[in-house]
């Protein structure tokens, strides 16, 4: 323990020391995060199981990663660099979003296919050495992409089988729940719960779907009272109007108590449609008190001839983007996990196949692994 130690204050030491190098290792190249974090992991794997071990886990891990960022550029979709956690593998971002889940699926597979080749090398390298290093190779790289390759999101087996059917995830979470009844550990926990929450609100999304139809409704209605402002006689009327409205709805008592998710739903969505409610009544408010006080600006200064007002075109502008978000995000519960059954066979046949490959080439490199020891 001392030795570790002792090796983690050098490390954290030379970190210090060359900060500066650091930052403009990160600043110059895009990938420098990747480097950085690459060789961070390599000394944590390193300390722990020894440098042929963190060599082996690092590479594997990386093709791995790569996979995944040549899929998402042969899309056209925007990722950041991969960064390394130490003990618990790699991740990128999308910095753009999947249009559909078959998309998606296509991005996932990326990785465990191109872990699947990160090994092939070390197959022609044991049979001509017969050291047990590529035996271990073989092991870890069928090990690490077979387990990506569960059907539980976030993992990419998960992202791929959304385009069967996300109930998929739930037969995935007992699985899942099983290893960790009998081999329990950190980062499986972090997936389990991870898992957990996202099938829980691909079940929620119709309930959601309710909500953002009510908000587009609201939307509706703030952009048609708006529009009728200019015509008004009087804006007397319309801010005692507004003014009531908003006093009783503040008014309205505060519903608590827990509302069980289904079996509560239509008490649910009365609270949100109250909440909804005071939000747009509120903006309504704060955006007629902003017009009245505004100046009147006139045409070539003709007083038959009012300018549209700037505050009204900018409370116009910022609903209807809010509207196109709402709308947007209506279509994708809609429609995102909706594929013809032609891309679902073809997505099944790539799942099991590749499953089926990294389960053999698992099985041989634990009987060599084993040989070898």
């Amino acid at each position: 323990m001392k030795k570790r130690g002792s090796v983690l204050l050098a490390i954290g030491a030379f970190l210090l020391a060359n900060l500066k190098w650091i930052l403009g290792l990160l600043k110059f190249s895009k990938f420098g995060t990747t480097l950085l974090s690459m060789a961070i992991s390599l000394g944590a794997y390193a300390m722990f199981y020894g440098w042929k071990f963190a060599v082996a886990i690092v590479y594997l891990i990386f093709v791995h990663e790569m996979g995944h960022l040549v899929a998402a550029k042969r899309k056209g979709i925007a990722t950041s660099p991969a960064i390394f956690i130490p003990f618990a593998g790699a991740m990128i971002s999308m910095k753009d979003h999947p249009r559909d889940a078959g998309t998606e699926a296509y991005l996932a597979y990326g990785g465990p296919l191109a872990g699947l080749v990160s090994f092939l090398p070390a197959l022609p390298l044991y049979w001509y050495t017969q050291d047990p290093f590529w035996a271990l190779v073989i092991y870890l790289g069928a090990l690490l992409n077979l387990f990506n390759l569960m059907p539980i999101s976030p993992l990419d087996g998960g992202r791929i089988v959304s385009v069967l059917s996300t109930k998929i995830w739930f037969i995935g979470l007992i699985g899942l729940g099983v290893m960790l009844f009998f081999s329990p550990g950190p980062i499986m926990v972090f997936i389990f719960i991870i898992g957990l929450i996202t099938w829980w609100n691909r079940l929620r999304e119709s309930y959601q779907h309710q909500v953002l139809q009510t908000e587009k409704e609201m939307v509706h209605e703030f952009l048609h009272e708006i529009a009728q402002w200019p015509t008004l006689e009087s804006s007397w009327y319309k801010r005692m109007s507004l003014n009531e409205r908003a006093s009783r709805l503040a008014q309205l008592p505060p519903q608590k108590g827990f509302l069980i998710p289904f079996l509560h739903d239509e008490q649910r969505l009365k609270r949100d449609r109250e909440r909804l409610d005071k939000v747009y009544t509120n903006r309504l408010l704060d955006l007629f008190r902003e017009w009245e006080r505004e100046p009147v600006l006139f045409i070539d200064s003709d007083p038959n001839r009012p300018a549209p007002s700037p505050t009204l075109e900018e409370g116009e502008r910022v609903a209807r983007q809010r509207l196109t978000e709402v709308e947007e995000q209506m279509h994708r519960l809609s429609t995102y996990y909706v594929a013809p059954a032609s891309t679902k066979w073809k997505v099944l046949a790539a799942y099991l196949g590749l499953a089926a490959v990294l389960s053999i080439f698992f099985v041989i490199g634990q009987q060599w692994l084993h040989q070898g020891f």
